[in-house]
């Protein structure tokens, strides 16, 4: 359900901060957020989220749009943007107008070949860590109004959220794997070489430092295989 400016009712938000948090995987989040910031956010006409450890490395997982990937490319290639201004010197950026942005001027430049009028780029955030930036693209200059940013500050606080639920159920989830790997590793060498599971353990974390190897990939090694890399018994 739409209010009279398109954007979505109580109900409607409702609805899609849900859809964004029943996705499966990360990238499927990622995905949902980008397609529905489109047709949430009054004025957008593309989006994409950006990802970043730091500023000399950000990632674009996922876009709406060719257009979108394009302006990604060319943050990280000329080192200036509202992705990353907006990742690490504020909570929000808002060009209303491309061409008369002075702010980014090699950015401003290269993107004006871009069907982009404006944009708006939120952080997002939560109380632990930054998780990366949404970028909401216009194809028209000053397409977003005053309904547009109080929506779009609502909905990347609930991406953000969605998105850091998702992250954390995803390295929990490795995080057993790897506990499970660690196990089948740590019995093939206690069957084989008649020892403890200390013993087994001991000789997984040495035998992962003498090769240079992390020990989750060591002990995948050994339990998909059933060879012993680890060098004669003690």
């Amino acid at each position: 359900m739409l209010n009279k400016d398109h954007s979505p009712s109580p109900e409607g938000f409702a609805d899609i901060v849900r859809s964004m948090f029943a996705e499966p995987d990360v990238r499927a989040t990622l995905q949902r957020i980008v397609d529905l910031a489109v047709t949430t956010v009054p004025g957008c006409d593309y989006a994409g989220v950006s990802l970043s450890e730091s500023r000399s490395r950000v990632e674009s997982p996922v876009a709406t749009h060719d257009i979108v990937r394009r302006s990604d490319e060319l943050q990280r290639e000329l080192g200036e943007g509202p992705s990353l201004d907006s990742m690490w010197e504020g909570t929000y950026v808002y060009l209303p107008d491309l061409t008369l942005s002075a702010r980014w001027p090699a950015y401003a430049a290269e993107a004006a070949e871009l069907p982009i009028g404006s944009l708006l780029s939120y952080r997002l955030f939560t109380a632990r860590e930054t998780l990366g930036a949404l970028v909401l693209y216009a194809a028209r200059p000053r397409a977003f109004g005053e309904r547009a940013h109080e929506v779009g500050v609502i909905y990347s606080a609930q991406a953000a959220s969605a998105l850091a639920a998702n992250r954390r159920i995803a390295n929990l989830n490795r995080a057993l794997d790897t506990r499970e790997t660690i196990g089948q590793a740590q019995g093939i060498l206690m069957e084989r070489h008649h020892m403890t599971a200390d013993q087994a353990w001991q000789r997984l974390r040495d035998s992962s430092q003498n090769l240079n190897v992390k020990l989750a990939e060591l002990a995948e090694k050994i339990a998909l295989t059933g060879e012993d890399p680890t060098g004669p018994p003690a």
